[in-house]
């Protein structure tokens, strides 16, 4: 295998505002649950364990991270939650004969893309604000995509090497 066409790489997803919310919310209810086992001692156990399963699993579902892995002319992109269960069902593969460009997202080459409605847009990224986050749009039956990813220099030098008229690197 050529080396220089395989790459991974694991990113760690932030979360922001709408999952903050989301915690508050599970908090709340697991609040609510341990408010039950007081006030209602026949079926307050039962509504404490079902609001504090609630709350554990929708934690580990806001633990998210992306692995990239690209191999030859193909980006695969998996959602892995809490740092074990991948969600296959959930799996973006992207190859590199539908990409139309891959540039960097602070740059001016994906405005028509990212400005654009038409245009869906899927972000894979660490939603940090100084990430290193680049653009890759594709097109597949007359329906445009922008994918946002946070690869490495590796990555990048792959996805170069397999398309180097579509890859931009600054």
């Amino acid at each position: 295998m050529n080396n220089d066409l395989y790459a991974e790489w694991l990113v760690k997803r932030k979360n922001g505002g709408k999952e903050l919310l989301i915690e508050a919310g599970l908090i709340i209810i697991a609040a609510i649950g341990v408010l039950a086992l007081l006030l209602i001692p026949t079926w307050g156990f039962f509504i404490t364990v079902i609001a504090i399963v609630i709350a554990v699993f929708g934690f580990q579902a806001l633990k998210v991270e992306y692995e990239y892995i690209f191999v030859t002319d193909e980006l695969q992109i998996t959602p892995i939650l809490n740092q074990q269960r991948r969600r296959n069902k959930k799996r973006v593969s992207i190859e590199m004969e539908k990409v139309v460009v891959v540039a960097p997202m602070k740059g001016h080459e994906l405005d028509p893309y990212t400005n654009n409605n038409k245009v869906k847009k899927f972000d894979f990224s660490s939603r940090m604000p100084d990430a290193k986050t680049y653009g890759i749009v594709t097109e597949d039956r007359g329906e445009k995509m922008l994918y946002i990813i946070e690869p490495n220099d590796r990555t990048l030098t792959a996805m170069r090497n397999a398309a180097p008229r579509k890859v931009r690197l600054s």
